[in-house]
């Protein structure tokens, strides 16, 4: 969430003038992220996030809207969507799509312990729960396809042992053969998108990544932030506590329970190449954020060959 697209305080408010909320006292880049540009919105009573979107044309992003709004319907806790005046909720702001959602309450985590891990896998079997009866559908645009597409742009820049090591882990993907429950997943479920306060869960943030793909992605691409050493292996403790909380809610079949070492490679490989490209292929910004590939590749050589 950095700040590629400035926009000053008067463009604003004018900009605000179509929704029924308070006057803007201030508003605040967000750095953290990577992908869109985010602000925070503050007024007399309340404070919200703005996101303008980099990548996504508009026509792509009722999907999130819609689902934003059905959890907060089913008592899922997650930000909800602000709607203008004329009872829509995306516009246009500096020729970008634009959404408002409330701000929620509560600070994103750096050092989970057990209970915080045990917490958030908890609160992911509610949201695949929550969503099963979501029927909108939207593609994985992070999927093996997009991978690979990706890989091809990067080659020709990596060391030759991480190039053959990507090559390698895309030919074993395109091996597999996975028959696996799919639903909605929030697909970006990492310590900065999930709010604590007094160590409980007060929500999830930054869906804009949600899609419909495997469950046990989600789980995979969650387990591979929260649960994980500096050098990429697995705290056991913390490892077991979520998945001990998720299945709980929602037990994984005998299809995932297979599949769920072939998976955390998948999730691992997946913000392997995404972080490379963010390294890479920088895209100028007002304040700017990149995450370090290396952290990635040392969990996905972990996952090699790792059994749960």
């Amino acid at each position: 969430m950095s700040v590629y697209t400035s926009v000053n305080i008067e463009e604003l408010k004018t900009w605000l003038q179509d929704y029924a909320l308070d006057d803007l006292t201030d508003y605040q880049g967000i750095k953290s992220g990577i992908t869109n540009t985010n602000y925070f919105l503050m007024t007399a009573r309340d404070r919200f996030v703005l996101t303008l979107f980099e990548k996504n044309t508009i026509e792509e992003l009722p999907y999130f809207v819609d689902l934003m709004a059905h959890l907060a319907e089913h008592s899922f806790l997650c930000p909800k969507p602000i709607f203008k005046k004329n009872g829509t909720a995306l516009s246009i702001l500096k020729n970008k799509p634009a959404l408002i959602v409330t701000c929620l309450k509560g600070k994103e985590l750096t050092k989970p312990e057990v209970n915080h891990c045990a917490a958030v896998g908890k609160s992911l079997a509610e949201l695949h729960v929550k969503s099963a009866n979501f029927e909108a559908q939207h593609q994985n645009t992070r999927d093996l396809n997009w991978i690979k597409k990706t890989a091809d742009s990067l080659f020709d820049a990596l060391p030759q042992d991480e190039s053959q090591l990507l090559k390698e882990e895309i030919l074993y993907q395109e091996k597999q053969n996975y028959k696996l429950p799919i639903s909605t997943i929030h697909g970006d479920l990492f310590r900065d998108n999930v709010l604590f306060l007094n160590d409980e869960v007060t929500g999830f943030i930054d869906f804009y990544y949600a899609c419909t793909d495997y469950l046990i992605l989600d789980v995979a691409i969650a387990v591979n932030d929260w649960c994980v050493n500096d050098d990429g292996s697995f705290d056991k403790k913390r490892l077991n506590a979520f998945l001990d909380a998720y299945k709980k809610i929602r037990s994984f079949n005998d299809d995932e329970d297979q599949a769920w070492n072939d998976i955390l490679r998948l999730a691992a490989l997946r913000f392997w190449v995404s972080r490379l490209n963010d390294f890479y292929h920088i895209e100028e910004g007002e304040l700017t954020y990149t995450k370090d590939p290396n952290h990635f590749k040392k969990i996905l050589k972990q996952r090699i060959g790792y059994k749960f």
